[in-house]
C-alpha cells in the first residue's frame, strides 16, 4: 500500500506543475492552446536570431516548449538561458522543475540548491523536498517540507506530501494530523482521504501491538 502512495507522492508533486487539476475546456480549447504555443515557439526564435544573448527570450521559448510537451527541448533553451545568467534564480528553478519532469533527480537538485543561494523562497524549498523524496533522501524531504509548512501553514501541496513521506517513515500520527489539516482545506479530496483510512488502519494496528 506504501507503493501506492509513493506513486500518487509522484503525481502530487507534478511533478510541481500544477497540484490540483482544473476543470477544462473542450478538445477545441487545447487545440487553440497547443496551436497558440507553437506560434509562440516560432515568434521567439525570430526574436532569438536578431539576439541570440536573450536569455528571457530562451526562458519563454523553453516554457512554450513544455505547453507543447517538449520537456527535452525546454530544458535544452533553459540550459541557453542559464549559460547566459547563471544567476537567475527564476531561469533555474524553471530547469529544475523540467529536470524532475524527465526523472533528472540529481540536475534538479542541484538547479533548486544553486537557486536557494540566492533566494530562500517557499516555493523552491518545496521544489527541493519533490528532488529530494524522488532520490529517497527521506529525511531531507521532511526536513524541507517541514520549513514550508512553518512558513506557510495552508501549502496544500507541503501538507499532503509531507503526510505522505510521514507515513513512508513510519510518523503515522504526524501523518493523520498533516492530513486533517489539508482535508479541511481540500474536503473532497479522494486521494486524501483514502491516505487518511490507510494512516488510521496502520495507527490502529501500531496500538493493538503495544
Amino acid at each position: 500500500m506504501i507503493q501506492n502512495i509513493r506513486i500518487v507522492l509522484a503525481l502530487v508533486c507534478f511533478a510541481a506543475v500544477s497540484f490540483t487539476s482544473v476543470a477544462g475546456g473542450g478538445g477545441g480549447d487545447v487545440a487553440k492552446s497547443m496551436a497558440a504555443s507553437k506560434m509562440r515557439v516560432k515568434e521567439i526564435t525570430q526574436v532569438l536570431k536578431q539576439n541570440p544573448q536573450n536569455a528571457q527570450a530562451y526562458a519563454d521559448r523553453a516554457a512554450a516548449k513544455l505547453e507543447l510537451g517538449d520537456a527535452f527541448g525546454a530544458i535544452k533553451d533553459f540550459n541557453a538561458a542559464v549559460a547566459i545568467a547563471p544567476e537567475n534564480v527564476n531561469f533555474l528553478q524553471a530547469r529544475g522543475n523540467a529536470f524532475i519532469m524527465v526523472e533528472a533527480f540529481k540536475e534538479a537538485l542541484n538547479d533548486f540548491n544553486v537557486a536557494l543561494l540566492n533566494n530562500q523562497s517557499v516555493e523552491l524549498i518545496y521544489d527541493r523536498a519533490v528532488a529530494k523524496f524522488h532520490l529517497e533522501d527521506y529525511e531531507g524531504a521532511l526536513s524541507d517540507l517541514d520549513q514550508v509548512v512553518a512558513a506557510a501553514p495552508t501549502h496544500d501541496k507541503a501538507l499532503y506530501n509531507r503526510a505522505v513521506v510521514k507515513m513512508d517513515m513510519k510518523q503515522t500520527e504526524g501523518a493523520i494530523a498533516d492530513l486533517n489539516v489539508f482535508l479541511q482545506q481540500n474536503p473532497n479530496h479522494e486521494q486524501a482521504l483514502f491516505t487518511l483510512e490507510l494512516a488510521k488502519s496502520q495507527l490502529e494496528k501500531k496500538i493493538a501491538k503495544r
